[in-house]
Order: structure tokens, then C-alpha cells, then sequence
């Protein structure tokens, strides 16, 4: 369950002027959660992640700072106050120090990712994971909307800056929210319209115009950036709007140049995907933080895990999953540790497979099922087991991503599993009717629960035991 989001102003000092700058942020999450810092980019602040703090913060500490010059924070005027990224970035590292945050993942957006990989560069000790939605650091990711500014960085004459005065206009603003979306009415008007009012502020045009001109200092840092990624490895995660008409998507893509194991998905939307995709980016977000903030609880509970360490009444439900699989699954021997639970679940996929539900249909159920509980062990497994099952190379790249399924009937079941697993079992009528609407009946309702809820309980091991994915399970 999600904690109430509070609001919060802080004195940052700011070594330069060796005065100090008041920095707002919202903060959620308990105290000795691990921390997830989010940093925004242009011409937003702290509330474009209101959604993903409400998302996060029954696990994590989660905290997001309005850059100076933005949003709530103080915005200094422009003729006395030098804005750079290296400053951004230095008043951002102070105020983790003000909030003593000893370490952190990183969430970092547009602006947020040059001032965010300063920080790492600079205390890479402290930086935990590394998610980059639209944040780039290589040079083919910046598209030809880029033109005007680069023409500024190589001439910055009064004509070329006064011909960026356009990025600041309502429809620009406007623009960025909404271009490269299929459904604009999914867009919340207050985005954009409370982006644009800090924008008409008395000297912030100055502040942003000064910073657009900086923006050369970050591409020059590609370099440097890219060396600590090579150097440290942080676990990474890059979620894309695939249609960001600034970032491109080879942009993300060339994470895995500097970090072969770095995880790449892109959603369909534009530059600011989380009001669109808000659940979509959630879901990977969790998933991504749990297999790397979350590693050594499964150590410390479980130890280690094999077939020396499994109990002996264990032995004939692991013989069975070996004559299944051809191998005993890593998280076979996790659910061995009490072989009743084991036995109750052989049983559940027992009765499951004595159901109306057609075989396929038992696997998209419960892909679905470990989908909503952000379970990629599950949903390796059972779309694994649905290719085995006969469903077609469509249908199983389609259970990995989490998509829509062009077969109705089991798009049908894979949205009634996923309401039961998302809505706590509290399905609504409007899921019973579309599973109607499908030819399934009373009998599938209850068979799909029945999956929904063999998954929770081994998804909850899962997540537990932290068992990595087998070899045979991968795509």
C-alpha cells in the first residue's frame, strides 16, 4: 500500500556562491526504505512523478527534488546566479548530503540525467541502480529538434538565442506532453499547464535559455559518463517513450554499448510517457528494483539452494518438476524448503490442468497473474511453457512484454487474471462482462482465480528467495 505522499522545503547550500538555495521536494516512503531519488528534467519539476511516488513508496523511500530554477525550488535571477549543470548538479549532491541520503537508485528524465550522472561520476559508491526514462548520454540519441540549440552552442549570438525563445511558448509545452501520443485525452492539462506558468515566471525564460546554451557542457561529458558506466556497471534500466520527438530511441539503445546487461524497453508514447504509461513504466520499475535493491534478503533467509539443501520429503514433487522440465527450476528447490508447499502447489497446477481453461489459456492466466505481481521468474516460465503448449512465437513475445493478445479469448483471460491480481481479487462487473463478452463463463472465472492464485503464492517465493531466472526459462 502506498504512503502519503509530504511536501518539503530544505536549505541546500550552494558552494559557489557560498550562500544557500531553498530546495522543494516531495518525499513518500518509509524512512529506512531504500532510497529511489528521481530527478526531472525541462520544463517540468518534482510533479511530473506524482503517479510513480505513489507507485513506489510502499517498498521504497522515494524522494524528488525541484532542480533550482524549477518548479517550487528557488529561482534566483539569471543575472546573478550562474546556471550550469555542473551547479545543478553540485546543489543536488548537497542536498542529498542535507537529507544524508548515504545511498540511492537513480530515476533520471530528460534534465534530470546530466545532472544525475554527475552525482554518480562523482560518488559512484552511492548509486545502487540506475533507471533512465528518456535521459540521455549518447550522441545518436539526439534527434534534429536538437538543430536550434546546437546552432546556439556554435554561435551563441542575441539572433540564435533569441530564436529559442519558442521551446518556452504554451504550445511548445504543450507539444511536448502530447506528441508521439495515440490518446492525447490521457494527458492531465494540469502538466503542462503548471509547467508553463513556472515558464512565464518574471527572469525564468533567462534561466532556461542559460541552461539550453549549457547543454553542450553534457554532450561534452558523453564521454566521461560512459567510461563510469563501463567502469562501475550499475544495474540499468532505460524506459523509453519511443516516440520522444527530442530523444531517440537509439539513444537507449546505446546504453548496451558501455552496459552489455543493461535492460532496454520502450513504451509507445512520447517525451513524457509517464502520463500516459504510468503503469506500464511502474511495472518495470518495480521489477528492475526488486531483483537489485532486493538481492540479499533471499541469501539471508534462504541460503543456499540445490539439491544438497532440499528436505527429503521434498524429493518426489522435485522428481516431478525434473520429469516436466528435464531440470529441477532454481525456484523448485526454493518452494522444496517445505515440502507441503511444494505438494500444494503441484496440486493447484494439478487441478488447473483439470479445468475448462484450454492449456494455453492456463499459461497466459498465469503469465498475467506474474506480470501484475512485477514476477519475472513466472512470467519466463509460463510463456515458456505456452510455446512448449503449441502458442505461436506472436503469442509468446507478446506474454514476455506484457501486450495485448490478438486472440480474444485469451485476451480475455489474460485481463480477467490481471484484474484479479491488481485489484486484490476485487474484479468489477465491467471484467466479468468482457469475460463474457469472450464465450467464457463461470467455469473459466473461477479456473482463472485458481491460477491468479497458484501465482501469487510462488511469486511471493520468488520474490522472497530471489532465485535467478534458469537458463531454460530465457527467451
Amino acid at each position: 500500500m502506498s504512503h502519503p505522499t509530504s511536501y518539503h522545503t530544505v536549505d541546500v547550500p550552494d558552494r559557489e556562491s557560498a550562500t544557500s538555495i531553498n530546495v522543494f521536494y516531495r518525499e513518500a516512503g518509509d524512512k529506512d526504505a531504500p532510497v529511489v531519488l528521481l530527478l526531472h528534467g525541462f520544463p517540468s519539476s518534482s510533479h511530473q512523478y506524482r503517479g510513480l511516488i505513489s507507485r513506489l513508496s510502499d517498498k521504497y523511500r522515494v524522494i524528488a527534488p525541484d532542480l533550482p530554477g524549477f518548479g517550487f525550488s528557488d529561482a534566483p535571477d539569471a543575472k546573478t546566479f550562474r546556471y550550469t549543470f555542473d551547479r545543478l548538479a553540485q546543489i543536488i549532491q548537497a542536498f542529498t548530503d542535507v537529507l544524508d541520503l548515504k545511498c540511492y537508485a537513480l530515476y533520471v528524465f530528460d534534465y534530470g540525467a546530466p545532472t544525475g550522472f554527475r552525482l554518480a561520476v562523482a560518488r559512484p559508491e552511492r548509486v545502487t541502480a540506475i533507471i533512465s526514462q528518456n535521459g540521455n548520454a549518447y550522441e545518436e540519441g539526439l534527434s534534429d529538434g536538437w538543430n536550434p540549440i546546437q546552432a546556439y552552442w556554435k554561435d551563441p549570438s542575441a539572433e540564435n538565442r533569441a530564436s529559442l525563445r519558442g521551446f518556452l511558448a504554451p504550445g511548445t509545452t504543450q507539444f511536448q506532453y502530447q506528441h508521439g501520443e495515440s490518446d492525447t485525452s490521457l494527458i492531465a492539462p494540469e502538466s503542462y499547464t503548471l509547467d508553463q506558468h513556472f515558464l512565464n515566471r518574471e527572469g525564468s525564460d533567462d534561466i532556461q535559455l542559460d541552461l539550453f546554451g549549457d547543454y553542450k557542457a553534457n554532450v561534452a561529458l558523453y564521454p566521461v559518463f560512459q567510461s563510469y558506466f563501463r567502469q562501475h556497471k550499475p544495474p540499468f534500466l532505460a524506459v523509453w517513450g519511443k516516440n520522444d520527438p527530442f530523444f531517440l530511441p537509439a539513444g537507449a539503445e546505446a546504453f548496451r554499448r558501455d552496459l552489455p546487461s543493461a535492460h532496454v524497453q520502450f513504451v509507445d508514447g512520447g517525451h513524457f510517457p509517464l502520463e500516459s504509461h504510468l503503469d506500464e513504466i511502474a511495472g518495470a520499475v518495480r521489477g528492475f528494483l526488486a531483483d537489485h535493491l532486493d538481492q540479499k534478503q533471499g541469501q539471508a533467509l534462504f541460503g543456499p539452494l540445490g539439491p544438497q539443501a532440499a528436505p527429503k520429503g521434498a524429493q518426489p514433487y522435485l522428481d516431478g518438476l525434473a520429469g516436466a522440465f528435464g531440470f529441477v527450476p532454481a525456484l523448485g528447490y526454493a518452494l522444496a524448503v517445505e515440502p507441503s508447499v511444494l505438494g500444494a502447489y503441484a496440486g493447484m497446477l494439478q487441478a488447473l490442468g483439470a479445468t475448462s481453461l484450454s492449456p494455453v489459456g492456463q499459461q497466459v492466466a498465469m503469465v498475467a497473474a506474474s506480470h501484475a505481481n512485477a514476477a519475472a521468474y513466472g512470467v519466463a516460465v509460463h510463456s515458456t511453457l505456452a510455446k512448449k503448449l503449441g502458442a505461436s512465437d506472436e503469442i509468446v513475445q507478446a506474454l514476455r512484454r506484457g501486450d495485448a493478445l490478438a486472440d480474444p479469448t485469451l485476451e480475455a483471460i489474460r485481463r480477467f487474471a490481471t484484474a484479479i491480481a491488481v485489484n486484490r481479487t476485487q474484479v468489477s462487473d465491467s471484467d466479468v462482462a468482457a469475460l463474457q463478452a469472450a464465450g467464457l463463463d463461470k467455469r473459466a472465472a473461477v479456473a482463472i482465480a485458481l491460477a491468479a492464485s497458484a501465482k501469487t503464492l510462488v511469486n511471493t517465493v520468488a520474490h522472497l528467495s530471489r532465485t535467478p531466472i534458469d537458463a531454460g526459462f530465457l527467451p
